[in-house]
Order: structure tokens, then sequence, then C-alpha cells
């Protein structure tokens, strides 16, 4: 496993733009979400709970995270959690409009994302290193935001 920094060097060098940042920052979460749906039409019961393969799927990335870094990885369960959530929800509803709700997502964040990469001029990491380009694009995002957010709050005085 490659150490965090490492990762997200590798995920900076493609992403170095604040446009093509901006198109990630709602074009990974819709990816992300959108995944989740068909995940969750694949479930089965233990003990009277419904388990999906969405929860098992981000239990163990979860785990991942937290080997990498538990900061980031408890600030990204607080995101992950009620996505899981939103997305069991639309992968109950009737089968239409659950693969409506997966294929508006799935579809408006990759066009994001590739918007933002024709801003940047270059491919996405994706193509380069598609595992680590995918669990490293949320944490990536996660960990950019981070000193936006403090530097924010330290200007609003509070």
């Amino acid at each position: 496993m490659k150490p965090l920094a490492e990762q997200l060097a590798f995920y900076r060098s493609y992403h170095k733009s604040p446009g093509c940042k901006a198109t990630h920052v709602f074009g990974v979460p819709l990816v992300t979400f959108s995944i989740l749906i068909p995940m969750g039409w694949l479930s089965f019961d233990l003990s009277g709970h419904r388990i999906t393969l969405a929860f098992i799927f981000v239990i163990c990335t979860l785990v991942y995270y937290f080997l990498l870094e538990p900061i980031l990885a408890t600030c990204m369960a607080l995101i992950m959690v009620p996505a899981t959530f939103g997305a069991d929800w639309a992968a109950r509803l009737p089968i239409k409009a659950s693969v409506f709700i997966f294929a508006l997502a799935f579809t408006l964040g990759w066009t994001l994302q590739l918007l933002g990469h024709a801003i940047e001029g270059k491919r996405p990491a994706l193509l380069d290193n598609f595992a680590q380009a995918v669990f490293t694009a949320p944490l990536f995002l996660l960990a950019e935001m981070v000193p936006v957010l403090e530097r924010r709050f330290r200007e609003s005085g509070s």
C-alpha cells in the first residue's frame, strides 16, 4: 500500500487548475453515490438485517482510508455513511426510478469530471491508474477542502 502523501501527489498532478478541482467537487461525489445504487440492488439477509454490496464496499473502503489516515477517514465516514443510506433508499425504489437516479447521477458526475479535464488539458488519472484514482479521488477532495474550510473558519472570526 502506497503512503497517502504519494497517492495524493499522483492524483494532484492531474488536478491542478481551480476549474478542474471545482468540477470534481461535484462530479466525484455524484459518481461515488451513483455506483452505490446498483451495489444496493445486491443484498442478503443477516440475522434480520439487510446487508448490501454497497454497505460492504463502503466499510472496506473506510477501513482502507483508516489505514492511510485516521482523521481524514473519520471525516470521510461522516460523508459516506449518509451517502450509503441515500443510495440504499434509491436502490429500494421501483427499478425504473432507481435506474433513472443512478443514470442521472452517474452521467452528470462523469460529465462534470470530463469537463474539468478539458479545462485542465490533461487526461483523467484513472486512465493511468484506475484503482488508485477511484479510491484516492474522494480522499483527495476532502484533503483539498480541509485547508480551505479551516481558512474560512479562521477568517470568520470564530
